[in-house]
């Protein structure tokens, strides 16, 4: 069946027929314009409009209220596109035929429903992740973005869109996901990032019946389950958990052990609710870690979901996020996408350059890649439990006495920037005994003059020791001062040297 398109724009002839007469399609016989029905009598901004009817030949011209608009013959069906700026409310349609005579019809423009998010699948994802959406009224879709950078579209619905997370954002930084629809716009709820989610299975999808891969019940095992239901997951499969009351700990979940570099900040997230009318309307919770265990601030929860956050510096590695909710008794929650990113390490990163900093490396008391350059009957390996910061193997060193250089391990130099600044550290305690620990130093060698620390204390707990100082040499080495303190013992692990992001 032929189409045809008929627009003409002499505005001021038509409305001088439309004004003239208008009658009702009653009025007129079989052989006129008749309209029979209209799609529907709602309309959003944008949308076609069909008409059935008879004689639709015979239209000239359609306006919408007083603006002329174009149309399409296919037979006896009459279509129409509404204008995107169409007012919102009551709209009159006029069709004007020959004769000096119009038909009209009444419809409704309604606005299109602003769009919501109610959910994302996960609160991180790295780029080329892909991240589902939930919500209503998401199609009409114009684009989605992260950050302020545009996601493609894998999958799109008026209640689920499915993304790929672009290239160009920086990593382990929040970036908000905003959808524009031509209803308004909209942006997540909560806080999503650039990166990966260091903990597997975070959104409990993943375990049969009412275990979750990947995660452990260390206490109050009967209490936490899965659930599916409406108005308890948050996204997929949530985890319910029913406190045993008395103390956080007695209601316990614990991930895998997930990689972490000590001394580096991590975000550790979760999205949770109470049940409304249970006790201590949510009480409260907490984070913690596991081994070596770092403890949160109490959280209190409500009977709607909220996103809580918490952040830490790692102490050991690798180590468990846990979830500790038992303190009041018979609260119950409902937990999902349980998060931690490495947050420390969002944008470039500075690259370590020295050689077996941990001291892994190395045959009896010998070191691999450093050299004693006094004392050496004073400096050894040790395997002990409780002198080794982390991996198998640490320095043992005795202070000497009189000067800090007279017991003395230095690293091999490696290629620096002369004029750079750089960042050497190391971690250390001191057995108790003489001088409490006294005090310490690191110093340079290399192509460059001796460079000198300030003293440090030490005391007989781990503790970080960090120098920053500029380069005046292509290649540097670490030197550990460790004399100074007559017969004082030290612990000597994981020692760096940063060589900050290159442009």
């Amino acid at each position: 069946m032929s189409k045809a398109l008929k627009y003409l724009g002499n505005f001021l002839t038509v409305m001088a027929i439309v004004f003239a007469v208008s009658c009702s399609e009653d009025d007129f016989s079989d052989s006129v314009v008749m309209v029979n029905s209209i799609e529907s009598e709602n309309f959003y901004p944008g949308d076609e409009v069909t008409m059935q009817g008879s004689n639709f030949d015979e239209v000239l011209f359609v306006f919408l209220g007083n603006n002329q608009i174009p149309f399409q013959l296919d037979g006896d069906v009459l279509t129409f596109m509404l204008p995107t700026s169409a007012t919102i409310g009551g709209a009159r349609v006029t069709l004007v035929m020959p004769d000096g005579y119009v038909v009209e019809r009444n419809i409704d423009v309604v606005a299109r429903p602003f769009p919501i998010i109610t959910a994302l699948s996960t609160s991180a994802a790295p780029e080329g992740g892909e991240v589902t959406i939930k919500g209503t009224s998401l199609d009409n879709l114009i684009s989605v973005s992260i950050g302020e950078i545009a996601a493609s579209v894998v999958s799109s619905t008026a209640t689920e869109l499915t993304i790929t997370v672009p290239a160009g954002l920086e990593e382990n930084l929040e970036a908000p996901i905003t959808v524009v629809t031509s209803g308004g716009e909209a942006t997540a709820p909560g806080k999503f990032y650039v990166g990966e989610n260091l903990l597997l299975n975070g959104g409990f999808e993943l375990g049969d019946g009412d275990d979750f891969t990947n995660w452990s019940k260390f206490n109050g095992g009967d209490g936490m389950t899965a659930t599916t239901a409406d108005g308890e997951a948050y996204f997929g499969r949530s985890l319910r958990a029913v406190a045993v009351g008395g103390d956080a700990w007695r209601t316990q979940l614990a991930s895998d052990a997930a990689p972490m570099q000590v001394g580096v900040e991590y975000t550790l997230s979760m999205w949770i609710k109470a049940q409304p009318g249970s006790p201590g309307v949510g009480g409260n919770v907490r984070f913690s870690t596991n081994p070596d265990a770092l403890y949160s601030g109490n959280y209190d929860i409500t009977g709607e979901w909220q996103q809580i956050e918490w952040v830490f510096t790692a102490n050991t590695t690798p180590a468990r996020a846990v979830l500790d909710l038992g303190v009041i008794a018979n609260a119950v929650y409902f937990v999902d996408n349980v998060t931690l990113v490495a947050t420390g390490l969002s944008g470039p990163q500075p690259t370590e350059i020295l050689l077996n900093g941990g001291f892994e490396e190395g045959d009896g008391d010998d070191f691999t890649n450093w050299s004693k350059f006094n004392g050496a009957d004073l400096l050894t390996a040790t395997t002990a439990a409780d002198e080794v910061r982390s991996g198998d193997r640490a320095l043992r060193a005795v202070g000497f006495g009189g000067d800090a250089w007279r017991t003395q391990l230095a690293s091999d130099p490696v290629p620096t920037i002369d004029g750079v600044e750089y960042t050497a550290s190391l971690w250390i305690k001191a057995a108790v005994g003489p001088g409490d620990g006294g005090v310490i130093r690191m110093s340079t060698t290399g192509s460059g003059d001796a460079q000198y620390q300030g003293n440090v204390t030490v005391t007989t707990e781990w503790q970080k020791v960090e120098w920053i100082f500029t380069a005046n040499g292509t290649t540097t080495g670490i030197v550990l001062d460790l004399g100074a303190t007559l017969d004082a013992v030290y612990f000597v692990d994981d020692v760096s040297l940063l060589q900050p992001p290159q442009e």
